[in-house]
């Protein structure tokens, strides 16, 4: 009968405040029998135990054979309440050396005879301290055992159960055992151990996260729809001058900004959240310290887990000294391309010189100044690319250009293939070869007569750029006896200007000429 009261008080609801339920708990228990310290709606068998110790020892044997029967019920009820119960149910000796029975209802081994190793046998050797020291404070208060610990499972491996005891009390106010239930928590503890592993994670993700952010000098935000900053590092705070919750919640007005800046970048959230695309620009803005600076962003949509934008994010860049170093460089290559043009205008100026009074036939002459004339442009092309790069198709137009005649037939000279960026030494090499090959043509080939065509054209396949000069319609071709500079020029020097090859054919119908070249993608700059 205690035991079925027992068990009742072990699985009732821990109280708030944890150790004061058990400390009136034991309160309750010490002086008196175990059927006081036990719930109160047992009151026939308390009135039982009251109504025996008065009576004459007549009635004694009566009443003894209805004490059996009550304890008989009560051990039923014991037993029907542990075949009820999932937690395994345990009873162990008043100083717990001895485990007495243990139902561990699948979740423990079963102990139907008495042992006293059982604290190695279920409970983990890391915990057995703890649980020793529980039991010592049990056994101490004379109050409920409680603690949550590992135990080994009966499939061997390590589990949590959360045990609860409660001494049984005889009249005399002595434990005579503890009764307790072991609920098997392993799930519990095992999500508990794995949440705070991920929130570990997230933390430490977090502060890596911050930290990098924190540490770069650009600038890094974002906005809500409704163009408010819901975040700024601490860069662009600094720009700011501002704190960061003085700074959040605010509109680009509110922080500063000038309204026509302000209206340009919430037309730029728009299209953001519109297109779910990127934009990008540059602009002007004044730093707190540093004054004026040119600033390169970028607005990028952020994504909800439906796939919409809910957010936009944005990384600005000074560039205000790479802008400055753009310009110095712009002035640096204009002064060079001007001291070029005047090196170029000075050696036309000689050549003239030398040339006058009849020094040199005047075809000679001419030729000279038209090869000069020809580098100059090709510098002239260069020059406006800063000397990165100049078109495949800029450097023949610009070439061809002075022997397109009167301009009355554009068709004359063609010029087809697709506009390809050539290294600058690529550029002017080919640009002097082009040079050669019209003046060739105008002197012998198809453009020394009226009805004569010529034809440029070039593809590229990634590796190798293939350019065809092909005349037409000219004076019948026959190979020179006598290879001129222009011909040593594209035959011998194109060659090795470019890494190439260079194929000259004078077809009776018109001189063609191929040249292949290998590139790659360095050499489209």
């Amino acid at each position: 009968m205690l035991r079925a009261r027992a068990i009742m008080w072990i699985n009732r609801p821990a109280q708030a405040g944890g150790d004061r339920g058990r400390h009136v708990a034991s309160r309750k228990c010490r002086g008196r029998s175990a059927d006081k310290y036990l719930p109160q709606n047992f009151a026939a068998d308390r009135a039982f135990i009251t109504a025996k110790r008065g009576e004459t020892r007549e009635h004694a044997c009566m009443k003894e054979d209805n004490s059996a029967a009550a304890s008989r019920r009560s051990e039923e009820r014991f037993r029907a309440f542990v075949t009820a119960s999932t937690d395994a149910v345990y009873r162990v000796s008043p100083d717990w050396s001895e485990l007495r029975e243990l139902d561990g209802r699948g979740f423990l081994h079963d102990t139907q005879a008495p042992r006293s190793n059982w604290l190695d046998d279920y409970v983990e050797t890391e915990d057995q301290p703890r649980v020793k020291a529980a039991i010592a404070e049990a056994i101490r208060s004379r109050g409920v055992f409680e603690l949550e610990h590992r135990v080994r499972r009966v499939d061997g491996t390590l589990g949590w159960t959360l045990s609860r005891a409660v001494p049984i009390l005889d009249d005399d106010g002595e434990v005579v055992e503890w009764l307790g239930a072991a609920s098997d928590v392993t799930a519990r503890r095992e999500a508990q151990e794995e949440l705070a592993r991920v929130t570990a994670e997230s933390e430490r993700q977090k502060h890596f996260y911050e930290a990098l952010i924190s540490s770069t000098p650009d600038l890094i935000y974002a906005f809500d729809r409704d163009y408010r900053f819901i975040f700024a590092n601490q860069a662009l705070l600094g720009m700011w001058n501002r704190t960061l919750p003085d700074s959040i919640g605010r509109t680009l007005l509110e922080v500063g900004y000038e309204p026509w800046h302000a209206e340009m970048h919430e037309r730029e959230i728009d299209e953001v959240a519109a297109t779910g695309k990127p934009v990008r620009g540059e602009v002007g803005f004044p730093h707190a310290t540093l004054g004026w600076r040119i600033y390169d962003y970028i607005l990028t949509p952020i994504m909800n887990a439906a796939g919409g934008v809910e957010s936009i994010g944005g990384t600005t860049r000074d560039i205000t000294d790479i802008k400055r170093a753009e310009e110095h460089l712009k002035l640096l290559i204009n002064e060079l391309n001007h001291r070029v043009k005047n090196t170029l205008a000075t050696v036309l100026s000689i050549a003239s010189q030398t040339f006058r009074g009849g020094a040199a036939e005047p075809r000679a002459r001419a030729a000279f100044e038209a090869r000069l004339i020809a580098l100059s442009d090709a510098h002239t092309i260069l020059t406006r690319s800063n000397w990165e790069g100049a078109s495949l198709r800029a450097i023949a137009v610009q070439a061809l250009a002075p022997f397109h005649g009167d301009g009355t037939d554009p068709d004359r000279i063609s010029v087809d293939g697709a506009d390809i960026q050539l290294r600058p030494q690529m550029a002017v090499a080919l640009a002097m070869a082009l040079h050669e090959l019209a003046t060739n043509a105008v002197d012998h080939g198809a453009l020394s007569g009226d009805a004569g065509r010529v034809s440029l054209s070039w593809t590229c396949d990634g590796q190798m750029l293939s350019i065809s000069w092909r005349e037409v319609g000219g004076p019948a071709v026959a190979p020179p006896s006598r290879r001129g500079f222009g011909a040593r020029l594209v035959e011998q020097g194109l060659p090795r200007e470019l890494n190439g090859s260079v194929q000259l054919d004078y077809q009776p119908a018109g001189v063609i000429c191929t040249i292949k070249v290998p590139i790659s993608e360095k050499d489209q700059e």
